[in-house]
């Protein structure tokens, strides 16, 4: 996919959440922020942190992350919304035909109802009818800006069952029993995965990084325990060791995060691009339970000396 591409998906997310800026300044913005991120924390890590860390990078790619995946979970926030909603909808649209009215006047009856940000798209759907355009083209327009696999099926079973002259009052309520249940069942997966779902969050932001936290101090401890023994020729070597140990160990960590995240993500969500959510939150948790068991068990191992 070409980056004219990329950004045009990107912008019509920024649109879409009716953010007060454009995708290039909101990118801007992110880098800044991650750039920033990177700068002050680099600057703590030397402050408070006398071996090598991975803190600054960690930091500053989980902020640009965010940053930069705001307006996309922003979008699929509102988008989720709109389908707790849509069923009522689907639900007062069919008894608005029931009752003898037009597809318009269905439109408009959910339009003047209080659906939040559903019955705003619905607003746009129905000016497009007003302007003169046939009901095909507007409710792909609404499928298209709603950008929802449950909106777009609907939408192509209302404009199939129009074609075919079936009875459009009966099929939407049999779709909004559907999308009904479908979101029932996603609500009922999500509490019964609660558990697996903290248990990924303790073992890969707390319980990993704390032991390699652990891991950390006793190695500090065992290098400058071992550095008055050796010489002024081997000390570079040894501590070269050390370093790259330690690196291996926060990489480690960064690769669990990882691994963490995507599985919430799909456990919590049953999708996968929702990950960039959990990664980044993660990756700080993990640093900071990694550090802070390394300072105590520092703490500790200097006391007992």
């Amino acid at each position: 996919m070409e980056i004219k591409q990329l950004l045009k998906i990107y912008s019509g997310w920024v649109e879409f959440s009716q953010m007060k800026i454009n995708a290039p300044t909101w990118l801007l913005i992110s880098a800044g922020i991650s750039i920033a991120t990177a700068l002050i924390s680099a600057l703590l890590s030397a402050i408070f942190i006398p071996e090598i860390t991975l803190i600054p990078a960690a930091f500053a790619i989980a902020a640009l992350v965010l940053t930069v995946g705001y307006p996309y979970m922003r979008k699929e926030s509102i988008v989720e919304n709109i389908e707790k909603n849509f069923s009522d909808a689907l639900k007062q649209m069919a008894d608005t035909l029931k009752a003898g009215d037009t597809y318009e006047g269905a439109l408009r009856e959910v339009v003047e109802s209080e659906y939040g940000r559903l019955s705003e798209e619905m607003s746009f759907a129905l000016r497009r009818l007003e302007d003169g355009e046939n009901l095909e083209s507007a409710l792909n327009g609404l499928a298209a800006r709603i950008d929802s696999r449950i909106v777009k099926r609907t939408i192509t079973i209302i404009l199939d069952s129009i074609k075919t002259g079936a009875s459009l009052a009966d099929i939407l309520d049999d779709i909004a029993d559907d999308v009904k249940d479908f979101t029932r069942l996603n609500e009922e997966r999500k509490a019964n995965t609660t558990m697996q779902f903290l248990f990924l969050i303790a073992a890969g932001g707390i319980i990993a990084p704390l032991i390699f936290g652990e891991i950390n101090s006793v190695l500090s401890a065992f290098s400058r325990f071992t550095s008055d023994t050796l010489s002024k020729d081997l000390l570079p070597a040894a501590q070269q060791s050390s370093n790259f140990i330690l690196t291996l160990i926060q990489l480690y960590i960064i690769i669990t995060v990882l691994g963490s995240g995507t599985m919430m993500a799909f456990i919590r969500e049953g999708k996968l691009n929702k990950s960039i959510i959990y990664i980044p939150m993660l990756l700080v948790l993990a640093f900071i339970s990694y550090h802070l068991s390394s300072f105590v068990v520092k703490g500790m191992v200097a006391g007992a000396f």
